[in-house]
């Protein structure tokens, strides 16, 4: 499948690129950028063909469809111009600033018939696999706690994180992973959210804290931001034991994390396999995008996603 790269930023530069380029079942295009400069290092770095707008690639080059990793603002305007030329589509989470957009985005996706993923690549890493059959066999009892924290170090002063216009903020950036990974985990969606969230002296939250009931005993507690010591990991406590994951959501692919499994006075650590996520998340795509039930699928989990951020009221006006 042949794929144009949107947005030429860190992500891509450091994974999505190189895992494009290492996956059996894609080639690269084009890559596309505003920034002029981005198209040498393109040219230095991987020797692949460089646009400054997707119209321009559109006339000049031939691709099936596009993965987007520009900021957070600008994905609608990219996915509908994309889906109009019948583009199937790879968006980087979170899909668009608020429900509204997302649903925009919906509708025309669905009207062109092409298909709409939102890329939040941890969940394919197989430590997660090793999580669910650790919780299957009964090593823990019952899971009724979720917890998760992912946030940063400060950012440079012009980061489009800091900037409302483009979608920044830290719920949209990394409280979305939490969140997230706590529906997944749970397979349902919550019942009621509680919610603290800080803006300081920026333009844009820059951490918050979410409590989300999921009902029947059930719940997820979920930090994030900017601005902090870094953190990137998750807990599940359970009736007769804890997991805690050392490192969760953002991994290097030959990275591996440490895996705590607490009992009553016995802790057994674990070594994960290491995986590149984004290769992982490159062929699911490949493999299911013409799947029809999967597709539909994708839509009604972007939009429960898109809904549960809304149900927070954190999406900025």
């Amino acid at each position: 499948m042949k794929f144009a790269v949107i947005g030429c930023g860190n992500i891509a530069l450091k994974s999505t690129i190189p895992a494009f380029l290492e996956c059996s079942k894609t080639t690269i295009s084009v890559c596309i950028d505003p920034n002029i400069e981005k198209g040498k290092e393109i040219q230095s770095k991987f020797n692949l063909p460089f646009a400054t707008s997707l119209n321009d690639a559109l006339v000049n080059f031939e691709f099936d469809a596009v993965y987007i990793s520009s900021p957070i603002g600008t994905h609608k305007q990219i996915i509908i111009e994309s889906a109009n030329h019948k583009k199937n589509i790879l968006c980087e989470k979170s899909l668009a600033i608020n429900l509204q957009e997302v649903n925009e985005i919906v509708q025309v996706c669905r009207s062109n018939g092409v298909a709409l993923f939102e890329g939040f690549m941890y969940q394919f890493h197989s430590q997660h696999n090793f999580v669910k059959d650790l919780i299957e066999s009964g090593e823990i009892g019952e899971p009724f706690h979720f917890q998760a924290w992912f946030g940063f170090p400060p950012l440079a002063d012009n980061d489009f994180r800091y900037n409302n216009k483009l979608g920044g903020g830290a719920i949209l950036d990394a409280g979305s992973y939490t969140i997230h990974a706590a529906r997944h985990f749970f397979e349902t969606e919550p019942i009621a959210v509680h919610s603290a969230i800080e803006k300081g002296d920026k333009e844009v939250e820059i951490k918050g804290s979410v409590m989300l009931d999921f009902g029947q005993g059930k719940t997820a507690s979920l930090v994030f931001g900017f601005n902090n010591m870094y953190q990137n990991k998750y807990v599940i406590w359970g009736t007769d034991g804890v997991i805690s994951l050392s490192r969760a959501f953002s991994l290097p692919p030959d990275f591996r994390s440490t895996l705590l499994l607490e009992k009553q006075g016995e802790v057994k650590e674990f070594s994960m396999d290491h995986c590149n996520h984004f290769v992982e998340e490159i062929n699911y795509f490949c493999n299911n995008l013409n799947d029809i039930k999967t597709r539909q699928k994708w839509i009604e989990e972007i939009v429960c996603q898109a809904r549960s951020l809304e149900e927070i009221n954190i999406y900025k006006d």
